[in-house]
């Protein structure tokens, strides 16, 4: 049993909350929420990805989310080991999409019920759904399908508190890393040019340019080929304030080393 137990599954929030909780404690995992693509990616220390994707109801429009392109493979699109889906209970009327998911490779899992002190309570059953190297499964059950990508999913660099399963999440992408390092750059500077914009691998003109209706990030500063910070910047040092330190702190040590070095 938990220490706090859930209480109550009301939303995907919920349900992700749950899981990554329970799953985080297994030993050597970690769950990243928003991460890869996925309501939630799990890492094993051994390299291994869990990708999990939570509905309240289980419909046709996961199993399209959680399931692979169709060209993905042919272009080595990066990828998680296992793949999940997690609902708040499955009906009469989603138990085919349940049976056709785990048919293609995909499990799905509902939480369990049971009586706590507090009232009835939530918990997941983790047991024999992972890969056991050298194991047989039991009674026909089987362990999650590998799906063997050639490629795996980026882990972020750093496990945040994010929520997941809400809507419009807050996602922590390698392009948002990326950006965080520019933002950290362009503040302790004072401006940032085009080339150091593209040097980390991000379209200039996402900068520089106005989108539809929606003005320029940077305007043209003082001097001829530097560009300065607006009002209209994205807050990405306020969602992920973590990691933008840590640009921040990276940048102070290579700066510290060259001055030592001259």
């Amino acid at each position: 049993m938990q220490d706090t137990p859930i209480l109550s599954i009301e939303k995907e929030a919920d349900l992700c909350n749950l899981f990554m909780k329970e799953f985080g404690a297994q030993p050597g995992w970690r769950c990243y929420p928003e991460a890869g693509g996925f309501d939630i990616l799990a890492v094993h220390d051994d390299g291994r990805q869990l990708g999990v994707e939570a509905k309240m109801v289980l419909n046709a429009k996961v199993a399209e989310q959680i399931l692979p392109g169709d060209r993905d493979e042919f272009f080595d699109k990066p990828g998680p080991d296992y793949r999940l889906v997690i609902v708040s209970k499955i009906t009469p009327a989603s138990a085919g999409i349940a049976r056709m998911l785990a048919m293609l490779g995909v499990l799905v899992l509902v939480p369990n019920q049971y009586r706590s002190r507090q009232g009835d309570a939530y918990s997941f059953n983790f047991h024999n759904i992972l890969e056991a190297r050298g194991s047989q499964t039991s009674y026909g059950q089987q362990y999650l399908h590998d799906w063997n990508p050639a490629i795996r999913c980026h882990v972020p660099a750093l496990l945040q508190a994010l929520p997941a399963g809400v809507p419009s999440p807050v996602k922590l992408t390698p392009w948002k890393e990326k950006a965080l390092v520019i933002l950290a750059l362009m503040r302790r500077q004072g401006f940032i040019t085009a080339k150091q914009i593209a040097a980390h691998g991000h379209n200039t003109t996402t900068w520089t340019q106005p989108a539809g209706s929606k003005p320029a990030w940077l305007t043209k500063g003082a001097v001829r080929g530097q560009w300065i910070e607006t009002e209209h910047m994205p807050a990405f040092d306020n969602q992920h304030p973590e990691l933008y330190e840590i640009a921040v702190a990276d940048l102070a040590a290579v700066a510290e080393k060259e001055f030592s070095l001259g």
